[in-house]
C-alpha cells in the first residue's frame, strides 16, 4: 500500500509538471504569432500600398525583375529608407511604366519633400487608373492636391504654337501646353524655342500659388531668294583631228621568222650529214667483222646505231623548225599593210610679160 500510494504521489507530480509545459508552450506559441501578426498589421499599414493598393496585373505578369524591385522596394519603404525604396521603384518603373508604381514614387518622394516630382507621378497616375477603382482615385487625387499646396502653378503662354518649352534645360512640352506647369518655389529659367523664331529665355521666380508667364517670339529674318550665278565663260571648242590609224608593221617579225628558219635548216642539215655518216661508220664495221664480229665490235656498232638514229631526229626537228620560221616570216610578209603614197597637191600661178600673160602650174 505504502508502494502504491508513492507511486501514485509521483504520477500526480509528473502530471502536473507536464502540464505547466504544455501550458507554457501555448503561451510562447499565442505570442509568437501575435507578435507576428501585428507586425505585418503595422508594415501594412505603414506601407505605400496602403495609400496606393498594388494592381493585380503586376503579380499576374512574367516579368520578374518587376516584381523583385516592387518587393525590395516595400521592404525598404517599411523600413523607412525613403531613398533606397525611391531607387527600387525607378528600377522597375524603368523596365515598365505603371500607375501603382507611379503611386509609389510619387509617396516617397513627398516622404523626401520633392512635390514637383511627386506631382508628375501623380499625374500619370490619375491619367492611368482605371475607372473602377474609384477608391485609389481619390486618394490620389488627395495627395496631388496636397503636392499643389507646397507648388506654384505657372502657366506659360506664346505668341506661336508648336514651339519647344524648357524649365531649368528640362523639356516639359510644346506650346500651348495642355495643363499648368508645377514648379518648386524659387528661380527658375523658362525658353521657348522654335526654328525660324529664335530662342527667348526668361527667369522666373515662383512665388505663390499661381505665376503666369507670356513669351513673345521674333521672327528671324529670311534673306531674299539667291542671286543666279553669273553665266558661264563660252567654252572655247578645239577642232580636234580624228586620230590617224596606225600603221602596223610585221617586217620585223618576218625578218625573226626567216633567221629561225635559216637556223633550223642549217643545223637540220648538218645533223642529217652527220647521221648518214655516223650510219655509213657502222655498216662499215659491221662488214668487216663478219662473219664472227666479236662483243666488243657488236657493242660499238650498236652505239654507233644508236647516235645515227639521235643525229637523224635532231636533224628532222630542226628542218622542222626551220620549216615553221620560214612559213612564219612569208606570211608575215603577206599580211604587211602596204604604206600609202603622198599625193602631192597641185598649183597655179599667173604669170605677166611684156603685152603677154599667162597662168602656169602642175597637178
Amino acid at each position: 500500500m505504502v508502494a502504491v500510494a508513492i507511486g501514485g504521489v509521483l504520477c500526480l507530480r509528473t502530471s502536473a509538471y507536464e502540464s505547466v509545459m504544455f501550458a507554457n508552450r501555448i503561451v510562447a506559441s499565442a505570442l509568437f504569432f501575435g507578435t507576428a501578426i501585428a507586425i505585418s498589421s503595422t508594415a501594412a499599414l505603414a506601407g505605400p500600398e496602403n495609400m496606393q493598393p498594388q494592381d493585380a496585373s503586376i503579380d499576374g505578369e512574367p516579368n520578374r525583375a518587376r516584381r523583385e524591385w516592387m518587393n525590395k522596394g516595400n521592404a525598404e519603404y517599411v523600413q523607412k529608407h525613403w531613398e533606397t525604396a525611391r531607387d527600387y521603384y525607378l528600377k522597375s518603373w524603368d523596365i515598365k511604366h505603371h500607375y501603382t508604381i507611379a503611386a509609389n514614387l510619387a509617396d516617397v518622394e513627398m516622404k523626401l519633400g520633392h512635390y514637383a516630382e511627386a506631382a508628375g507621378y501623380l499625374k500619370y497616375a490619375l491619367a492611368n487608373i482605371p475607372d473602377s477603382k474609384a477608391k485609389e482615385r481619390k486618394a490620389t487625387e488627395e495627395q496631388l492636391l496636397e503636392c499643389r499646396n507646397h507648388l506654384t502653378a505657372v502657366r506659360v503662354a506664346t505668341d506661336v504654337t508648336d514651339a519647344t518649352v524648357l524649365v531649368d534645360g528640362r523639356d516639359v512640352g510644346q506650346t500651348p501646353l495642355r495643363e499648368e506647369l508645377l514648379l518648386e518655389p524659387g528661380k527658375h529659367v523658362i525658353s521657348v524655342t522654335k526654328p525660324g523664331y529664335g530662342n527667348k529665355t526668361e527667369e522666373l521666380s515662383a512665388e505663390g500659388n499661381q505665376v503666369d508667364v507670356t513669351i513673345t517670339l521674333e521672327k528671324l529674318a529670311t534673306e531674299g531668294p539667291p542671286r543666279p550665278p553669273p553665266p558661264a565663260a563660252p567654252i572655247e571648242q578645239v577642232r580636234r583631228e580624228p586620230p590617224k590609224p596606225e600603221n602596223k608593221s610585221y617586217r620585223l617579225g618576218s625578218y625573226i621568222g626567216f633567221a629561225v628558219g635559216a637556223v633550223g635548216v642549217g643545223v637540220g642539215t648538218y645533223f642529217l650529214i652527220k647521221a648518214h655518216g655516223t650510219q655509213s661508220d657502222s655498216d662499215s664495221q659491221f662488214a668487216s667483222c663478219l662473219p664472227h664480229c666479236s662483243p666488243a665490235d657488236k657493242g660499238s656498232i650498236s652505239d654507233l646505231d644508236q647516235a645515227a638514229k639521235n643525229q637523224q631526229t635532231v636533224g628532222v626537228v630542226g628542218l622542222i623548225v626551220g620549216g615553221i620560221g620560214v612559213g612564219t616570216g612569208v606570211t608575215l610578209l603577206m599580211i604587211e599593210p602596204k604604206k600609202e603614197s603622198a599625193i602631192t597637191s597641185g598649183f597655179v600661178r599667173p604669170w605677166f610679160g611684156f603685152g603677154q600673160a599667162g597662168l602656169y602650174g602642175a597637178y
